[in-house]
């Protein structure tokens, strides 16, 4: 008879995986934001990022809560740099994307943004020490051919402004995802609500009006606790199993996803090149997600 020992239950593999599958699950959350844009009538970009942010900050503050048994002041008091370095990226990581998409196409956003992993990948490899296997540099390969095919017909030179801040959008969320890495023994959930909490005051300054309707309202609030705070909370735990490489590498779900959301629920057909892009990067997700292989202690045989 075999018998499992704990060692085995929560081997680096079992952990692994879990990790990976928190991140895919958070790639499919960012994925929704298209859809709740498309169903606001009347709120600015400015209004988005704001109450988006409130209901982030809600949702970290709640599991946080739910974490620590209603204590949020020991978790905020184990803020540490890492945590303020990892929030300030995250922030600057929401608003590049609203900035780069206000000055030039989202075709140019999207190929950028595809920068991510090999960005992530260098900064994992010279600040963490972790080596890039031959599977991730692959996979990383497939997305980036996908992203090309997606978007090379119709990337232009046109808003040269717009594509310095996806850069940065680009650069912020690696820089992010490498951060995780750093502070994986510790408690990173502060850096989220720190992320929120810059980018809420900063689009506070924006505003001159912050009356909007109730239904946009509800959405930007759910945008917030959902597709954004649930999604981090799960992105923050997967981070602690998951090298920074494969973390935004397994996230370009997200590329492929957003147009199909629309696709369905908008009947905007997102164009063959689209989709042809997307079943490649797709296939690297799905190369990078099954193919990784931990070695596992011998079993025990009684």
């Amino acid at each position: 008879m075999t018998q499992l020992t704990q060692s085995q239950i929560t081997s680096p593999d079992h952990h692994y995986r879990n990790g990976a599958i928190m991140v895919i699950i958070c790639g499919l959350l960012w994925s929704t934001a298209g859809v709740g844009v498309r169903y606001i009538s009347e709120a600015s970009g400015w209004h988005i990022v704001f109450f988006r942010s409130v209901g982030l900050i809600f949702t970290i503050f709640m599991v946080m809560a739910w974490h620590h048994k209603g204590d949020i002041i020991t978790p905020l008091k184990g803020a540490n740099k890492l945590s303020f370095l990892a929030g300030i990226f995250l922030g600057a990581s929401f608003f590049g994307n609203i900035f780069a998409l206000l000055h030039t196409s989202v075709a140019n956003v999207t190929f950028l943004l595809s920068s991510s992993p090999f960005i992530a990948a260098l900064l994992g490899w010279f600040i963490l020490g972790e080596r890039v296997k031959r599977r991730t540099w692959a996979a990383i390969a497939l997305t980036s051919i996908g992203v090309s095919v997606m978007v090379g017909h119709a990337l232009n030179g046109d808003g040269l402004i717009g594509m310095a801040f996806a850069l940065m959008m680009a650069v912020s969320y690696a820089a992010f995802s490498v951060i995780m890495r750093r502070g994986k023994e510790g408690d990173m959930l502060p850096a989220a609500l720190i992320g929120g909490i810059f980018s809420m005051l900063v689009a506070t300054f924006a505003i001159e009006d912050f009356f909007i309707s109730w239904a946009d309202l509800a959405i930007c609030l759910a945008l917030g606790c959902f597709q954004m705070g649930l999604a981090l909370v799960l992105f923050i735990a997967g981070s602690k199993h998951v090298p920074a490489a494969e973390l935004t590498l397994l996230t370009m779900l997200e590329v492929i996803l957003s147009p199909i959301w629309v696709w369905f629920l908008f009947n905007e057909h997102p164009g063959n090149w689209t989709l042809i892009g997307g079943s490649i990067i797709m296939l690297g997700v799905v190369v990078q997600a099954t193919g990784a292989r931990r070695r596992h202690p011998q079993t025990q045989m009684l």
